[in-house]
């Protein structure tokens, strides 16, 4: 398991087109004593900060004017513009609806966390997605980190012979 000090080694790639959300997340990630934050406002941008520097994590909103969370994950899933298509995402949203959880999964994001987000749920969700890796998977036209939670037997009828 890994201590706390490794999330402070991260490089984490904060956006949202909400200037107050930057200052928000980047006074969690401080209380977690996160060296490396950058903000990104504009999802177009986003491409060009990655591509500069490839963060170790990209935590991005859904809702925006300029392109939807949605398609942002879905463009770097695809590889798209020179992205890392295996890019761990975490979606913070105030859109907690259940479709919107299921298309974001299915979009490929790795992990969501409604907002409003405390240190202790930003920092737990972080040390998950370091700690329990996801698979990638590829099949149809889908690719992403796996989408099962858990592995679980059969809870059916007792088997026959």
């Amino acid at each position: 398991m890994l201590k706390n000090h490794s999330i402070t080694n991260l490089d984490i790639l904060f956006l949202d087109e909400n200037k107050n959300m930057h200052l928000i997340v980047k006074n969690l990630l401080q209380a977690m004593e996160v060296r490396k934050f950058r903000s990104c406002y504009n999802p177009k941008n986003v491409f060009k900060m990655m591509k500069d520097q490839t963060p170790d994590i990209l935590i991005t909103e859904l809702k925006m004017n300029t392109m939807t969370g949605l398609d942002l994950i879905k463009k770097i899933r695809k590889g798209e513009e020179e992205a890392d298509p295996y890019l761990p995402i975490l979606v913070l949203t105030g859109q907690t609806e259940l479709d919107v959880v299921i298309q974001a999964r299915n979009a490929g994001a790795t992990e969501f966390l409604a907002k409003p987000a405390s240190v202790s749920s930003l920092h737990d969700r972080l040390l998950w997605m370091i700690e329990n890796p996801r698979p990638f998977i590829k099949s149809g036209n889908f690719f992403g980190p796996d989408r099962r939670r858990a592995m679980r037997g059969y809870e059916g009828l007792e088997r026959r012979d």
